[in-house]
């Protein structure tokens, strides 16, 4: 649900810049900077010769941005749609396509059916769209801008609330080039610009799954050109995440291993690895499953764990699939290895870092496919299926930690991260 305090907070914060409500006519359409005559044809599901005939163009070339076109009927986007057989009667609005966006990824973002966001775009679901390239949405999911008059900020988008155990996200967009800070459930969370000219920035904004439900502060500001800080503050709720309990059993062999002390060892070992926050985000768009589709799950993140033995934990921090020995672990998205070594609780375990302050790690594998400082595409093999360390059968845990928060690795399978 969106809600407006004061500037716009979009749910996940994933909206795109909104076309001007003026350019959703049937009947005409007000040229927006960056677009093209093709591209706008292309929307309305119109040639374009169609529409150059239509306006008495000389030169397709030449076109100003406020120009206003006439469309030729029946090629607004709810004639379109019939034509596709998509039912929509409701109003539509515009927003611009980001860098690798195509109609199914825009439908994820928007919680929206990819089938009808393409037949209102008169395209096919797998259709992948140019950067700037203006896609008709219903108009009640995109939220109406407005200032935030808050020093150099002018726009602030944020997730209103966030479940136990997900991530949410705020976009701040500036009149000039600054150092954003916030601080959220009392640490630091990290800005990455969005754009080359770095006047839109997003963050993520984790949830423990133990985080009592509630209303939190989110503080957001910066440091002003003469040195002021500049502060404010705003309330996100957190829900609960409905998870349900399990206990688990451990055999005599694998508890005997772990002693109070392995276990702190090693929590400091891995804790220190996800610690870090590398300069540069390695990827975009929403993550690849690790490992095959037939394998389903067999323990969610998560769940509230009683283990029969010392102090692992209370709750499960990964999403586990029961598979059998020797089933292939990919990569779900483009990173660097950053541990790749047995463990006692994980057993054969491997680390990767996606880039500003996010990891994946994959545990309990037979054999471990690539070493500690080794570059990974999405798909490349990292281990394989195993039950090594504190594991009752085979199986993979999946794992994701966001400024090393665990948090459900299955939403980024669904959302891309902006």
């Amino acid at each position: 649900m969106w809600l407006i305090l004061g500037f716009v907070m979009v749910l996940c914060g994933l909206a795109l810049s909104p076309l001007p409500a003026s350019a959703q006519s049937p009947q005409s359409y007000t040229v927006a900077p960056g677009d093209t005559l093709g591209a706008i044809a292309a929307r309305f599901g119109i040639s374009l010769d169609a529409l150059v005939a239509a306006n008495g163009i000389a030169d397709p070339n030449q076109l100003a941005a406020g120009q206003v076109l006439a469309i030729p009927s029946g090629s607004d986007p709810l004639s379109i749609a019939a034509a596709s057989g998509v039912a929509y009667s409701g109003s539509t609005a515009g927003v611009r396509a980001l860098p690798g966006d195509t109609i199914a990824r825009l439908a994820a973002r928007y919680g929206q059916d990819p089938a009808m966001i393409a037949g209102l775009n008169g395209v096919e679901v797998d259709e992948r769209l140019f950067p700037g390239q203006p896609v008709t949405l219903p108009a009640e999911v995109i939220p109406t801008r407005s200032p935030a008059y808050f020093g150099a900020i002018s726009g602030i988008e944020l997730t209103p609330s966030i479940m136990q155990g997900r991530t949410g996200h705020i976009y701040v967009d500036t009149l000039r080039p600054v150092a954003l800070t916030a601080t959220w459930l009392g640490q630091p969370v990290v800005f990455t610009p969005v754009d080359a000219a770095g006047l839109r920035q997003f963050a993520l904004l984790p949830v423990g799954a133990l985080q009592e439900v509630g209303a939190y502060e989110l503080v957001l500001g910066y440091t002003t050109a003469r040195g002021a800080p500049i502060n404010r503050a705003w309330s996100i709720g957190v829900e609960d995440g409905g998870y349900e309990s399990q206990q688990i059993v451990v055999s005599d062999d694998k508890a005997a291993q772990m002693t109070p002390e392995a276990i702190q060892a090693e929590r400091d070992k891995v804790v220190g690895v996800w610690s870090e926050i590398s300069p540069g985000l390695l990827w975009s768009g929403p993550f690849l499953r690790p490992i095959d589709p037939q394998y389903v799950t067999t323990s969610p993140f998560g769940t509230r764990r009683d283990y029969s033995v010392a102090d692992i934990g209370n709750f499960h921090a990964g999403q586990d699939f029961g598979a059998p020995e020797g089933v292939l672990i990919t990569a779900p998205a483009d990173g660097v290895v950053v541990l790749a070594e047995p463990l006692i609780v994980r057993g054969n375990a491997v680390i990767l870092d996606h880039g500003r302050g996010i990891f994946t790690g994959f545990w309990h594998l037979s054999e471990i496919k690539v070493t500690a400082g080794q570059s990974v595409a999405a798909g490349d093999v990292v281990g394989i299926v195993g039950n090594t360390g504190l594991s009752t059968g085979a199986h993979l845990h999946w794992e994701m930690r966001v400024y090393g928060v665990a948090v459900d690795p299955m939403q980024f399978l669904e959302e891309a991260v902006y």
